[in-house]
Formats: C-alpha cells, structure tokens, sequence
C-alpha cells in the first residue's frame, strides 16, 4: 500500500499530515484514556489509586532510566541508507535497534525490580504492595517497540502506526472494564496495563515487519548486523546520548509524582497523576507534530539543512497556539473535567492542574527546536541543556514539595520549561548561525 504523502508536499505540510495520523491514533486513545482513568480512580478510591498511580510512576520512571530512543536511531541513520538506496545498510541499523531495545528493556527490568524493595518503604508501600510491584516490574519487557515504531516513521506509516498505536488504551480501557466488573483491587488494573503493553507491542512489531517485507521483496545481501558500528558514523554517541536524554525525561514525568507521593502521601501523588494525564491529553495534537516532524528535519539535514529554520518557527507557533487554547479550555471546563474523572475527591488538583498547563504552554512553544537539533546531529548540545535544567529543577522541586506540596510541584515544573524553553532556543540560534 503507497503512502498519501507526494513529492512536492513541504516538511511542515507533510509533518501535518503525519500528525494527522499520529492524533487519530491518540485521538481515540486520549477519549480511551480519561474513560480507563476515570474508572480506575473512581473504582480503587483516593487511597488505592494513589497506591496504583506511584507503582505506575515508579516502573515508568526506571523503564526510561534503561531505555534507548531507538526510533531516533532508526529515523536518523534509515534515512540516510534509504536515500542512498542501501537496503543492506538500513536492515542492520534496524537489527541493531532492536537489540538496543531489548538490552534495555532487560536492564529496566532488573533495576527496577531490586529497586522496589530498596526504596519502596519510602512510599509508605507494605511488603504485599512491594510485592505487586515488582510483578508489574516483569511487565516493562513487553514494551519493546522503539525499532518497529521507527520503522514505520522512516516509511512515512503514521497511518499504520495510528492504528497499532490505537491497541494500547483500548487494550487498557477493554482490562479496567474487567476489572470493574470483578471488583478487583490494584492488583487487578495492573494486569490489564501490563497485558496492554504486550498485546501492543505484538500489533507495532507485526506491523513494521509487514512494511519491511513490501520494501524489500528481494534478500537483502550481507550481515545483519556485523560492521553497523563502522558504516554509521558516530552511531553509539548518538545512541548513548539519546538515551541519557530519555533518562532525564523521568526527571519531568514521573519524579514529580513520586516526590508528591514521598513527601505528602498517596492521595496526592494520585491527584498530581491525574492533573499531568488531563494535560498530557490536551497537548497531543502538539506532541504529534513534534514526532511526526522528526523525520522531516532527519530529511532536510541531508537535502536542505536552510529549510529547517523556517520549518522550526513554523511549527514553534503551531505549538504555541495550540498551548494557550489548551490553557483555556482548562480555565473553562477543568474543574468539571476533574468532577467527572475523579470526582469531589480530586477538585483540590484544579490549581495544579491550571499550573501545569502553563507549563506546556511553555513545552509546546519549542515543540520543534529539540528534534530539529537531534536531526542536525547535535543531540549532545540537548543533553547538556537537558542536564543543566534538569539539576536545576531536581534540586528547586524537592524543596518545592516539601514546604508547598503539590501546588509547589507545580510551579517548579513550570519554571523549568521556561527555563528549558530559553536555552534550548539560544542553542539552536547558535547552531543556525553557524
């Protein structure tokens, strides 16, 4: 099947189209994912769901302590082989992602299961609860899916990856319905997320290898992987550094919730988990743009490295626009966004939920400048910026939390995506002036 796009489309048009895939994907899945997280918070209560959103955060955060960026790896170097029309070349940059993949989910795997009994008591979990986590710790190897979903963006299959992506919340949402019908426990809605990270994982990889099979319906010669190190310049640099950038993601999405949680106490991380999923759904559109553009900038630094400056103000005010509507509509309908998901019990989010929309006002603005970046092959400039921010904010955040809580939380969230905002955009100044 031929993809939509044509030759004469521009990047940001393309990357539109792309979006447009990626969004009817997420689109069903963000109306998947407020239904399943209603359900869950509304079925476990303030306490349990607290208990369930930290194991959540917790396996979240040591996945992305382990994992690679591998579709990076994939998009930034596939495309390169594929305009050289060196099929060899690019199935070993595929193999080679993929064994990064499945190294890393190893890795994640056991350090998060010995670290839930080293820390685990932090969170005020009892030894059954430490138990259960561990357990869903085992499922982090079924979300091996960094080379397929790479695979598909390199062939311009955000359609393909639309649908696949669609199986996780419906998968999720298809387990806590089951589980509410059961009655169970946390243990219960556990299953189903890990169940929906397998189920998922199959449909990305059954997808890519169908695509791979169209491309190259005649052998490829060659080893499969022997010699991939020599033939893509800078290939573990690039690697490595794309996944310490990865690592410090957790710094933002799931250590907010486990500072919350460890220094005031379930119901509160729970409510922060809430606030950062209701915001995370008002920003996909954007997210999609960002993913979806990924490509087009890895094109454009080969073909036309000029072209990337006008794409990333485009697309910077694209991102901008879409953050102050969504902070609107949080202004108007976030409260009663917050009655339906969780009820009473959660409206005192509201305020945390207001700042963290600001925050991704200020994320969304320089959606494409962190992308544009990596595909120049400066992944180490948005490392150190990454890092610099990052220690920055670990350090305002922990004192944050403990005097003001979740509220505190907040705001220093918000102040380092504008700080994040600001170095990222002089670096890539610096860049575009060389």
């Amino acid at each position: 099947m031929a993809t939509t796009g044509t030759k004469s489309e521009g990047p940001i048009r393309r990357a539109i189209r792309n979006a447009g895939w990626l969004l009817a994907g997420k689109g069903a899945g963000g109306f998947f994912s407020l239904f399943y997280l209603a359900l869950t918070a509304r079925s476990l209560g303030a306490e349990q769901f607290g208990i369930f959103a930290l194991i959540l955060s917790y396996g979240q955060a040591v996945t992305n302590l382990a994992q690679f960026q591998s579709w990076q790896t994939v998009v930034r170097y596939g495309a390169q082989h594929e305009a050289e029309a060196a099929p060899d070349k690019l199935r070993r940059i595929i193999v080679f992602a993929t064994l990064l993949d499945l190294g890393a989910a190893l890795a994640g795997t056991l350090l998060s299961v010995a670290g839930v009994y080293l820390i685990g008591g932090q969170f005020g979990w009892s030894r059954p609860e430490q138990d259960l986590a561990a357990l869903f710790c085992l499922s982090l190897l079924f979300g091996v899916r960094g080379a397929p979903t790479g695979v598909l963006r390199l062939f311009d299959r955000f359609d393909v990856a639309a649908y696949a992506e669609t199986v996780l919340p419906a998968t999720r949402m298809a387990g806590a319905l089951i589980a509410w019908a059961s009655g169970a426990s946390i243990a219960g809605y556990l299953a189903a997320w890990a169940v929906a990270e397998l189920v998922t994982t199959a449909a990305m990889w059954w997808a890519s290898v169908r695509e791979i099979r169209k491309r190259f319906r005649e052998p490829v010669a060659g080893p499969r992987v022997s010699g991939v190190v020599a033939e893509n310049e800078g290939l573990w640099v690039f690697a490595w550094t794309t996944n310490l950038n990865t690592s410090l993601n957790l710094i933002w999405k799931q250590f907010p919730v486990l500072a919350v949680g460890w220094a005031v106490d379930a119901v509160a991380a729970g409510g922060f988990r809430i606030a950062t999923q209701l915001v995370g759904a008002l920003n996909k559109p954007t997210i999609a743009l960002a993913r979806a553009i990924y490509p087009e900038f890895a094109k454009l630094a080969i073909a036309d490295r000029a072209a990337i400056n006008r794409t990333v103000l485009r697309a910077c005010l694209i991102g901008a626009l879409a953050g102050a509507i969504a902070l609107v509509a949080v202004l108007v309908a976030g409260q009663s966004v917050l009655r339906l998901v969780g009820g009473e019990d959660y409206l005192f989010v509201f305020p945390v939920l207001l700042i963290l929309s600001v925050a991704a006002v200020f994320d969304l603005s320089g959606v494409a400048i962190e992308p544009a970046l990596v595909a120049l092959g400066r992944p180490g400039t948005v490392l150190w910026v990454r890092g610099m921010v990052s220690i920055v904010y670990a350090a305002v955040l922990a004192g944050a939390v403990l005097v003001y809580g979740s509220l505190g939380a907040a705001v220093a969230t918000a102040g380092a995506s504008l700080l994040m905002l600001i170095l990222l955009y002089a670096a890539f100044r610096k860049q575009s002036d060389r």
